[in-house]
């Protein structure tokens, strides 16, 4: 039911005159369209089946016959996933609730590490998704890992590209996706950065905590022919949205190229359709060749606004304590979680 609360105000009264005045029942261009998009496929089904027994045409015959080959491509997607015995249901209150795979070594290291017993993992970022994602949202989670925060954000409601450079780690963020339906998950295995091609990305534990970023090739050390690294595409934000529409909110945890994705997203930027939440690991920037300073400058300051996400809430803060060496985000105990939003005219 999550889903039918979460379509357009359209579709929805489509569905309920077909419950209330069945025999009034008529569905056009436009609202298939947005049955396309919007409905899970058992309700799809429904409301076709209900238009082809009170106005049958060849036309929603060939409809009803290409439901029923995505029928079968969503059973062949669940057969390929891995195999999962255990999973542990997390409550992030609101009724909100997730389950998790906990039997593959990687995704039962996440939950023991980040989520041991009640504990949330990045609580003060869950409760800002609670509070701002809207049904409808684009949001683009860059370092997905096991798709803890891509989960999270389409349950809510939001279409979510989880991008993670890491291929292991993708089969995982599909099986959670799966376990809680949320077939409005996207993977893509690939890095972003400040350009696009072709980079070899060693074969690392994707473990939490085993760093995989774009350091790893950025140094040009390794050919693309080497036997022990993964050849991923490297893409840009402004290459995945070019021209719009731009995402709603894009989450940036690349564990210090921060200002790689950044310079990549300048025209992302301009538009000022987009929040970005970086995570910003300010100890590891230098490992780029990158700065505070180099993230800030992308964000003007007469058109941006920054802030952090903490335990109280979203607390403005100043591009002076934002660049501070001393201050709340060079001296994050771990990653200080930064929020720049346009300024609303």
């Amino acid at each position: 039911m999550m889903e039918l609360r979460q379509i357009g105000p359209e579709l929805l009264g489509v569905l309920r005159r077909t419950l209330a005045e069945p025999g009034l029942l008529e569905i056009g261009p436009e609202e298939l369209r947005r049955a396309m998009s919007e409905l899970p496929p058992e309700e799809l089904k429904k409301l076709l089946g209900w238009h082809h027994c009170l106005q049958p045409s060849p036309e929603y015959d060939r409809f009803l016959a290409s439901m029923g080959r995505m029928f079968e491509g969503r059973a062949y997607r669940r057969s390929v996933l891995l195999k999962c015995a255990q999973a542990r249901r997390v409550a992030f209150g609101d009724g909100l609730n997730l389950i998790f795979m906990a039997d593959h070594p990687t995704a039962e290291s996440f939950l023991s590490r980040f989520l041991p017993g009640t504990k949330l993992h990045e609580p003060e970022l869950v409760a800002y998704l609670k509070r701002t994602v809207r049904r409808g949202d684009m949001i683009v989670d860059l370092g997905a890992h096991v798709g803890y925060v891509s989960c999270i954000a389409a349950a809510l409601g939001a279409a979510v590209l989880a991008v993670e450079m890491q291929p292991t780690l993708i089969p995982i963020i599909q099986r959670n996706a799966e376990l809680n339906d949320l077939w409005r998950v996207h993977t893509l295995c690939a890095a972003v950065g400040d350009r696009t091609g072709l980079v070899p990305s060693l074969r690392n534990s994707p473990s939490p905590g085993s760093r995989a970023a774009l350091g790893q090739w950025e140094r040009g050390k390794f050919p693309l022919t080497s036997v022990n690294h993964d050849l991923i595409p490297l893409l840009t934000l402004d290459s995945l949205f070019a021209g719009g529409p731009y995402p709603t909110l894009v989450k940036v945890d690349v564990e210090g190229a921060e200002a790689r994705v950044l310079a990549g997203a300048a025209q992302t930027i301009a538009a000022a359709q987009t929040r970005f939440m970086v995570e910003v690991h300010a100890h590891q920037l230098k490992l780029f060749g990158d700065n505070l300073a180099g993230i800030a400058s992308r964000f003007p300051a007469e058109s941006w606004t920054l802030a952090m996400l903490t335990a109280q809430g979203v607390e403005p803060l100043s591009r002076d304590r934002f660049l501070d060496p001393e201050g709340p985000v060079a001296r994050h105990a771990h990653n200080a979680a930064v929020l720049f939003e346009p300024v609303t005219r």
